[in-house]
């Protein structure tokens, strides 16, 4: 049907060479949407301080015990038979050490024992003797005794601390060589005991200093929400999963790194409208992808055409002996590709058509079309009516106007998305970052404008405050260190 079309025109042209109406170039394959990146990784470090835990638990757990008043039974041996014990233990206040992936509470307990016998004897009766005793007249035994609470942070983002009895350092024995009796493991289990009481308390402490997920659906809730970059641009996070590592840590404080996967973009015109999705399960950590967001610089077919304007209308060329006046330049979008349209004068009246796919250079941040030629219709008609009109060096001069620096376009909304990612996003949390490099995805070919489209790769953190009130989010660090 088409080349039907095109012999009609050839045949009404055969008489006006100098009229040439070439149809339209066809539409093409569908228009070049922006490029899908990959997900980006955010991470939130989260640091709980468990320094003060000890000191509410100490109250808990009595500080000694003082059994000396009276003999107490504690088993019966050979020869001797029944063995009583007077005893007291002291202990020193509790200390709190993290480790990897558990916390230590440990205590050094001092102690001192005598042992002794009761034996009957017909006529002359009972009598004390005492068997042996340690830490009386000298130096007191000691011991290392506690409580070790291994953390994990369950799926719904609530820590699961289970506290149970540690090793023990029998440090300083009390060994009664007298009678062959040991009494550390005694002493040992009765402060154990005490301490085995304040398990659940431990327990309760640490699940209320973690606080992991009232802080985690901050997070959640506000880097759903969209950051208006600049006026008419927004920057949208759109967080997919979240995920947090095993918690650990040294001495006094615990911590985890939550990561945050998400698919940022950015949005030009009005504020975006965002359904909030509740907070998923935790899972296991995907491997940093750093942060990546596709920057779009749109470059209106308006704004094109008055820059193909200066640059050919007016304009003569000399063709092999024809000179031909550019009267109108226009460039539409067709498909994937572009459509420069040229009305000209002199030894030839109507509109020729170049088309071709547009390409963005990084180091010039200039949009052109390099592969710019004749359109299809355009090589099947021209030959029949003014051949000489298919010239290299013409359609040479069509390729060179076609160049359009975007470079203000792209620093803008570069300049945009780095404010954005150096703000408070809610009350206590506050992004941190900055775009490090660009590289060239392409151009899009949109219904209005071309676009030229880059992958803005660079570094971003959240930090959560605490305490409450929101700070000011640091300088990003490409500021100071520069562009590449």
């Amino acid at each position: 049907m088409r080349n039907r079309t095109l012999l009609i025109a050839a045949v009404l042209l055969a008489g006006c060479r100098d009229n040439v109406r070439i149809p339209p170039p066809g539409t093409g394959d569908a228009a070049r949407p922006v490029p899908e990146l990959d997900a980006s990784t955010v991470n939130l470090p989260v640091t709980v301080s468990l320094a003060n835990i000890a000191a509410q638990v100490e109250s808990k757990v009595p500080r000694g015990q003082n059994r000396e008043d009276e003999w107490q039974p504690i088993g019966k041996y050979a020869v001797v038979g029944t063995v009583y014990v007077k005893e007291m233990w002291t202990r020193e206040p509790l200390r709190l050490e993290i480790d990897g992936d558990h916390v230590d509470m440990a205590t050094r307990v001092r102690y001192r024992a005598r042992i002794a016998a009761h034996p009957c004897v017909p006529l002359a009766g009972c009598r004390w003797v005492q068997l042996g005793s340690c830490g009386v007249d000298g130096p007191m035994p000691s011991l290392e005794v506690g409580l070790r609470t291994t953390l994990l942070w369950r799926r719904d983002w609530t820590v699961a601390p289970h506290t149970t009895a540690r090793p023990v350092d029998p440090g300083i024995p009390c060994k009664l060589t007298e009678a062959n009796i040991d009494v550390t493991d005694r002493v040992r289990d009765l402060v154990q005991k005490q301490l085995d009481g304040a398990a659940p308390q431990v327990d309760e402490k640490i699940r209320d200093a973690a606080q992991l997920r009232q802080r985690v659906e901050d997070v959640w809730s506000d880097a759903q929400q969209p950051i208006e970059a600049a006026k008419g641009v927004y920057l949208v996070l759109q967080p997919e999963s979240i995920a947090a590592t095993k918690p650990s840590g040294k001495g006094t404080t615990m911590s985890t790194t939550v990561s945050l996967t998400l698919r940022p973009r950015v949005v030009i015109g009005d504020r975006p409208e965002v359904k909030e999705k509740p907070l998923p399960e935790g899972g296991d950590p995907s491997p940093g992808r750093g942060f990546r967001v596709a920057l779009v610089a749109e470059l209106p077919y308006e704004s094109a055409n008055e820059i193909l304007g200066k640059q050919l209308v007016g304009r003569t060329f000399d063709v092999k002996g024809h000179k031909v006046k550019v009267r109108a330049a226009r460039l539409y979008g067709g498909g994937s590709r572009v459509v420069l349209a040229v009305r000209v004068s002199g030894d030839a009246r109507g509109e020729l058509y170049f088309v071709g796919t547009p390409a963005f250079d990084p180091q010039t941040q200039v949009v052109s079309v390099p592969d710019l030629d004749y359109s299809v219709e355009s090589r099947q008609l021209l030959p029949q009516v003014a051949d000489w009109l298919l010239y290299d060096d013409l359609r040479d001069q069509m390729r060179a106007a076609a160049h359009f620096d975007v470079s203000d376009r792209v620093e803008k909304i570069r300049h945009d998305v780095d404010r954005a990612l150096n703000r408070n996003l809610g009350r206590s949390v506050r992004l941190a970052g900055g775009v490090d490099a660009i590289r060239p995805l392409g151009v899009s070919v949109f219904a209005t404008s071309l676009a030229a489209v880059v992958e803005a790769n660079g570094h971003v953190q959240i930090h959560v405050n605490v305490g409450g009130s929101a700070r000011p989010a640091p300088p990003s660090p490409s500021t100071a260190a520069g562009r590449r």
